[in-house]
């Protein structure tokens, strides 16, 4: 599967785009677009593949992804839930920097918000601060017409400036432009979403690219910032947040369902990438 460039719908009175999302659709993808994604998560939890990052996403959170980097959305399903019901409410918007209007954001009133989608290029997160806020504004995007629209859009851009953020991708990532890195990216990250939960041998995932181990392990890190072994051990540790917030199973329990073989192993790797033990986690 090569990385897929999803080319969005545009209508010729509208500057951006905005929906509400009750399910998946090309969210579970491996993909990128022109435009930046701004998307709130109202309910719904799950995992975001962004870059050389992996970030547990949870109600109340809101991302905004730059232009052309690949990304995924890894939302949880449930036993009970059944297939037709709905399963996340998230609200997106994708715009272009410039709304597709030259040199607009160059207008001295709107230089905060050029700061801010220029300053972006790794992407924003925005924890649960001003979530009320941030929810109202994204719901007057989605729901006003003509020049409302327009104008809540600037208003929302303002809360996210003045709203305490984080980067999402780390100063090393590399994007892929190659199609050759694409393809091969792809397919080690299907094979490592696949199989997390399972012992992966280096071997497996070297023979995947068609590279030596020690070749393997420096494209790797070239590519994502980080080893397999790390970057696996955080999509682990991101399953386990996801367990210890939503479900009832023991720490055991979750210590192997998320792929760890002991539980010396799970307690010390998620502390170190956490700065919490998983009780100290699953308490607050």
């Amino acid at each position: 599967m090569i990385i897929k460039q999803l080319d969005l719908p545009k209508q010729y009175h509208q500057s951006f785009q905005v929906r509400r999302d009750y399910a998946p659709k090309h969210h579970q993808v491996w993909h990128y677009h022109e435009e930046l994604e701004f998307v709130h998560i109202v309910d719904g939890s799950g995992t975001l593949f962004i870059g050389d990052r992996i970030k547990a996403i949870q109600p109340g959170e809101t991302v905004l992804i730059p232009s052309q980097t690949p990304h995924y959305w890894l939302f949880d399903t449930f036993q009970d839930q059944a297939e037709e019901m709905e399963s996340i409410n998230c609200i997106v918007l994708h715009f272009k920097k410039n709304l597709g209007i030259e040199n607009l954001l160059a207008m001295p009133e709107l230089h905060a918000l050029k700061l801010l989608i220029d300053q972006g290029d790794r992407g924003y997160y925005i924890n649960k601060t001003n979530r009320k806020l941030i929810k109202n504004h994204f719901e007057q995007v989605l729901n006003a017409s003509n020049l409302d629209k327009l104008i809540s859009l600037f208003k929302l851009l303002e809360c996210i400036q003045d709203s305490p953020k984080e980067m999402l991708t780390s100063e090393n990532y590399a994007m892929l432009h190659q199609s050759e890195d694409q393809h091969r990216m792809n397919n080690l990250m299907d094979y490592i979403r696949e199989n997390y939960k399972q012992p992966i041998k280096l071997v497996d995932l070297a023979s995947l690219a068609g590279l030596t181990e020690n070749s393997f392990c420096r494209y790797f890190k070239q590519k994502t910032g980080k080893t397999p072994v790390q970057f696996i051990t955080e999509l682990r540790v991101s399953h386990a947040c996801t367990q210890l917030r939503n479900s009832k199973m023991t720490l055991k329990e979750i210590c192997y369902d998320s792929g760890f073989n002991n539980f010396v192993s799970f307690h010390k790797n998620f502390k170190s990438i956490l700065g919490l033990t998983p009780l100290q986690f699953r308490q607050q």
